[in-house]
């Protein structure tokens, strides 16, 4: 029922680490120069981290099947509570070129190589990239930021046998592992008048699944549920308009005009009758933004914009859904300095979009809390929390919440090499009551919790 999976023992995964470990720590002492000055404009850094997990709940799934039920040949299941170490190997390559001050390009390449000692159908290879663009001319500042991963992994979604459903919030550690490029970009140019700032803004998002589509017909559907990935993309700019109100701190409004776009899904339009159906989803969008940004006392910064969307629909929507329902976007970011040894972050963002499981548009909420404390200059630790909601507009019952509280502690055995260890845990839990009869009798089975427990070392060259 289950897929074959090799259990490699603990002691294999702590081994490879103990010895590149031992292979880093005899770098020891080989100087505090980090990267290399290739000429007076042009700057190569490297580094290299090895990571070991346990998680111990790979599929996130902690319902099981009913007993005696088969999936159809073809079809891989999750198993539920699985624990396994995992692997992983980073290296990180950047290339910064500085020929003057109206001009810097920045070059990132690093792929992460994952290997699951227990489910080897989640290893993967995320090959990560950026080129970066900033400067200066006179005092208008300019950033251009571009980056793009491709994940080659396995191209078939999750499968869950009843009575599990869609993981939380989709499954995004399920999703994240699987074939898929994603493109992200923004442009901003600042120009400072006086007291006031002018900022036209650009941006852009691309996520295309690459994973095989297969439609979860009726004779099967109470059975097992395949998690089907639908592309979406979004294009937005507009134009921020700020305001010296004190020393250091900005007020600022904003406008942005955007398009949203969700892609196919495969569907049982009548019984074994399955069609590609466009989403009714696709939407253009008005945002309206106040904030405030800068660095009101010495010990906080801040950078905080948020408003109401208008939505225009393109297409028919669902009955039930509210099409005149004001949508809200948050962008916020806090951090204060109580000590010199303390660093308190809070972040939120909040915005709607296209969901990536179902022809559906969410809530994505998520709040941040971290907190660094800076024990000498070797050794640092912390703890963070987060929060992170999701909320489907109707007809579509769903509204999920996963808590995770987090530890970490790190040390810097020399300029060159970093070791850091930590720990998270995920609770997952659905709002929604189950109504008999409908999709949602399943929702239990979105819930989940994990364990992640790692250790790592980090080399900078």
């Amino acid at each position: 029922m289950y897929p074959t999976t090799t259990h490699d023992q603990p002691q294999a995964s702590l081994a490879r680490l103990l010895c590149l470990a031992t292979l880093f720590a005899s770098a020891h002492g080989a100087g505090a120069q980090q990267g290399w000055q290739l000429s007076d404009k042009l700057t190569l850094k490297a580094d290299l981290t090895l990571k070991e997990t346990y998680d111990d709940n790979v599929f996130i799934l902690n319902t099981y099947p009913y007993p005696g039920s088969t999936p159809p040949a073809g079809y891989t299941i999750s198993e539920p509570k699985l624990g396994s170490f995992v692997t992983s190997i980073t290296p990180n390559l950047v290339l910064n070129y500085k020929p003057c001050e109206e001009f810097t390009a920045t070059v990132s390449y690093a792929p992460e190589f994952t290997w699951y000692a227990s489910a080897h159908s989640e290893d993967y290879v995320a090959q990560r990239g950026a080129i970066n663009f900033s400067g200066k001319i006179d005092e208008v500042t300019y950033e251009w930021l571009n980056s793009a991963v491709w994940i080659d992994g396995s191209d078939l979604g999750p499968v869950t046998m009843r009575p599990g459903d869609c993981r939380a919030i989709g499954g995004i550690p399920l999703r994240d592992r699987r074939d898929a490029a994603i493109y992200r970009d923004s442009l901003k140019v600042t120009v400072p008048v006086g007291k006031w700032f002018f900022r036209p803004v650009i941006t852009s998002y691309v996520h295309d699944f690459q994973t095989e589509q297969r439609a979860n017909l009726a004779v099967n559907k109470n059975n097992f549920i395949y998690d089907n990935f639908v592309d979406r993309w979004e294009v937005g700019g507009g134009l921020d308009l700020g305001y010296e109100v004190f020393d250091k701190t900005k007020l600022v409004v904003g406008y942005r005009y955007g398009h949203q776009n969700q892609g196919t899904l495969l569907k049982e339009i009548s019984p074994g009758h399955v069609s590609n159906v466009d989403s009714p989803y696709v939407n253009n969008y008005q945002r309206f933004l106040v904030g405030v940004e800068g660095s009101p006392a010495p010990w906080m910064k801040v950078a905080v914009l948020g408003g109401p969307d208008v939505r225009d629909w393109q297409r028919e929507t669902p009955v039930g859904f509210d099409r005149d329902k004001v949508l809200w976007y948050l962008d916020a970011l806090v951090s204060l300095l109580p000590t010199k040894e303390d660093t308190v972050t809070l972040k939120i963002t909040n915005y709607d979009q296209p969901a990536f499981t179902s022809q559906s548009i969410y809530e994505d909420l998520k709040y941040d809390l971290v907190w660094r404390h800076k024990f000498s200059d070797k050794f640092t630790a912390g703890a963070g929390m987060t929060l992170y909601i999701g909320k489907w507009m109707e007809p579509v019952l769903r509204d999920d919440w996963i808590y995770t509280p987090s530890l970490m502690a790190s040390y810097a055995f020399n300029p060159n090499l970093t070791a850091e260890a930590s720990w998270s845990y995920d609770d997952a839990l659905n709002k929604v009551k189950p109504v008999p009869g409908t999709a949602t009798q399943y929702a239990d089975g979105r819930e989940f919790t994990r364990n992640l427990f790692s250790v790592a070392l980090k080399y900078t060259f």
